[in-house]
């Protein structure tokens, strides 16, 4: 945008702070940065996540166009949060302290975590207060039925088109509870064990039911033959499936996605894919 500079690794000051309460205000913060102003390698990671969802250059380099896609985002929550009596002051694409004290306020109104930040579950009541679905209470289950109606086609259509190539391959996860996504997402963060997910409960194309996890099957048993996998993705890419093996901060072999160009903004926000 017009006025705002470009900044990367090694940039520091003012805008620098203001991205990185941006990235933090969005719950974009996995790595847990600090608001210093000093552009580090986490705060380029938090920015190249925010590209990603956007499907806009992911460098981790923060140009005119990541600048607009910010701050329209955070101005979105503003107005809407200014327009349910939870004041945050003009909407400026900020993310300073009145918006967070807002965003507190309306988590405690709502009976949600009052962190402050605009995390799945207070994205979704602030933008979309009233859902047609209880699809944040649903359990997890591996029944390709559980996925939405044209993701479970091309899940059957994998399985076949695998067979075809003499693999044997089992759905080991379908829909994903929000709980789950919640407790993938502690891992290494507040739990014990290796970071695994950086998708929130409501943030991940499982709680959505358009994506699915594979894996190939040998004597019985899941195999972790890297070149299976490695097929498998190229088979489900025919279908026009994402496979988790190219995504490039959590590299996610048995994953694959079909996400009808929506992120899980989008889902959150209450836009749901075409039947």
């Amino acid at each position: 945008m017009p006025g705002l500079p470009t900044i990367g690794i090694g940039s520091k000051g003012h805008y620098v702070k203001l991205l990185q309460m941006d990235l933090n205000g969005l719950a974009l913060n996995y790595n847990n940065f600090t608001i210093d102003g000093i552009f580090d390698s986490k705060t380029s990671n938090a920015t190249k996540n925010f590209q990603d969802r956007f499907e806009i250059k992911s460098d981790g380099i923060v140009r005119s166009l990541t600048w607009k896609l910010l701050i329209e985002n955070v101005k979105a929550v503003q107005k809407l949060l200014n327009s349910y009596g939870f004041h945050t002051g003009y909407p400026d694409g900020w993310f300073g302290s009145h918006t967070t004290d807002a965003v507190r306020k309306f988590q405690n109104h709502n009976g949600l975590s009052p962190t402050g930040i605009v995390d799945p579950r207070t994205r979704r009541k602030l933008f979309n207060p009233h859902p047609q679905d209880n699809i944040d209470k649903r359990p997890s289950s591996n029944d390709i039925n559980s996925l939405q109606p044209h993701v479970a086609m091309l899940a059957r259509r994998f399985l076949e088109l695998t067979r075809s190539h003499n693999l044997d391959v089992k759905i080991t996860q379908a829909f994903r509870s929000w709980d789950e996504s919640d407790r993938l997402f502690a891992q290494g963060r507040t739990t014990p064990g290796p970071i695994v997910s950086n998708a929130r409960g409501g943030d991940s194309y499982h709680n959505w039911g358009l994506a699915f996890d594979a894996a190939p099957v040998e004597n019985g048993q899941i195999s972790n033959d890297t070149q299976k996998y490695f097929t498998m993705g190229h088979l489900g890419e025919q279908l026009g499936l994402k496979w988790g093996g190219t995504f490039k901060t959590i590299v996610d072999y048995p994953h694959f996605q079909y996400t009808f160009g929506l992120n899980t903004w989008d889902l959150l926000n209450g836009i749901t894919p075409p039947k």
